[in-house]
C-alpha cells in the first residue's frame, strides 16, 4: 500500500510546476493570478495553491499587491532603483562581516559557484548561470553570520534574479554576451576583495561593482520594457480568462 503524499511535498511539485509555467512564457510578466480559477484548473485545493504561490513569492516570481491581487512578477526601473538603494547599503555591510570570518572552505565554495557560473555561461545556460550567480551571493550573505541581514537580502534582491529568467531568451543572452563577460570578471574582483581587502575595503569594493550591476541591470530592464512596447499592439488577456496549463497532478 503506498503511503499517502505529504502536504509539502505537494506544494514543492505544486510550485514548481507553476514556476516552470512562468519561465517558459504559459503565465507571462504582470499577469494576474486568480487563486481560485488556477486551482480548479490545475485540479488542486485552494490551500495547497496558496501554500505554492507563497514559495513563488519568496523566490520572486510572483509579486502580491495589498488589496489589487497577486501577478507574475514584471520588474520595471523604478522598481530596480528601490532595490539597489537597499542592496547597496546591506550588501558591501554583509561582505564587510564576512570578510572577517571566511575560510578556507568558505573561498572553496565561492570558487565553485563562480565555476559553474563560468560553465553555464559557455553553454548559454541562462537557468543555471543565474542560479549559480544568485547561489555566489547568498554564499557571501550567509558567511556574514547575521541572520537578519542576509533574510533581508534575499527577500530583497530575488526579483532581480528572477528578472533573467522570466524575460530573457537565447537571443537576449547572445546579444548581452560581452555584459555577462564582465559580469563574471566583476564576480571574480569581488572574491579576490574578500581574499586581499579589509573589511573597509571589502565594504568600498562591493558598493563600487554593485554600482555597475545597477547600471547594467537598468538598461537591461529598460530594454526589456521598450520590446514589450513594441511588440503589444493588443493588450494581452489576462491569466483568468486566457491561462493554457497542464493541470497539475501529483507524481
Amino acid at each position: 500500500m503506498l503511503k499517502p503524499m505529504k502536504r509539502g511535498t505537494m506544494r514543492n511539485q505544486l510550485s514548481e510546476h507553476i514556476s516552470n509555467a512562468i519561465l517558459h512564457g504559459d503565465l507571462k510578466p504582470g499577469e494576474r493570478i486568480i487563486e481560485i480559477k488556477l486551482a480548479r484548473q490545475l485540479g488542486v485545493g485552494q490551500s495547497t495553491l496558496r501554500e505554492a504561490l507563497q514559495e513563488l513569492e519568496h523566490r520572486g516570481l510572483i509579486t502580491k499587491y495589498g488589496n489589487r491581487g497577486t501577478f507574475v512578477t514584471r520588474i520595471s526601473t523604478k522598481e530596480v532603483e528601490c532595490i539597489y538603494a537597499v542592496r547597496l547599503e546591506l550588501e558591501p555591510l554583509a561582505a564587510s562581516l564576512a570578510s572577517q570570518r571566511m575560510t578556507a572552505q568558505n573561498y572553496e565554495e565561492l570558487e565553485r559557484h563562480l565555476d559553474k557560473m563560468h560553465k553555464a555561461q559557455d553553454r548559454v545556460d541562462l537557468t543555471n548561470m543565474m542560479t549559480s550567480d544568485l547561489a555566489f551571493h547568498q554564499a557571501i550573505w550567509r558567511f556574514s553570520d547575521n541572520i537578519p541581514l542576509e533574510r533581508a537580502l534575499n527577500l530583497v534582491c530575488a526579483s532581480l534574479f528572477t528578472f533573467y529568467l522570466i524575460r530573457f531568451s537565447v537571443n537576449d543572452f547572445s546579444n548581452h554576451a560581452r555584459d555577462f563577460d564582465q559580469d563574471f570578471e566583476e564576480h571574480r574582483e569581488m572574491l579576490t576583495a574578500l581574499k586581499k581587502g579589509g573589511p573597509d575595503y571589502v565594504k568600498m569594493k562591493f558598493r563600487e561593482i554593485l554600482d555597475v550591476f545597477r547600471v547594467r541591470h537598468l538598461d537591461h530592464v529598460q530594454e526589456a520594457q521598450d520590446k514589450e512596447t513594441s511588440s503589444t499592439a493588443t493588450v494581452s488577456p489576462t491569466a483568468s480568462d486566457s491561462l493554457v496549463l497542464n493541470p497539475y497532478r501529483n507524481g
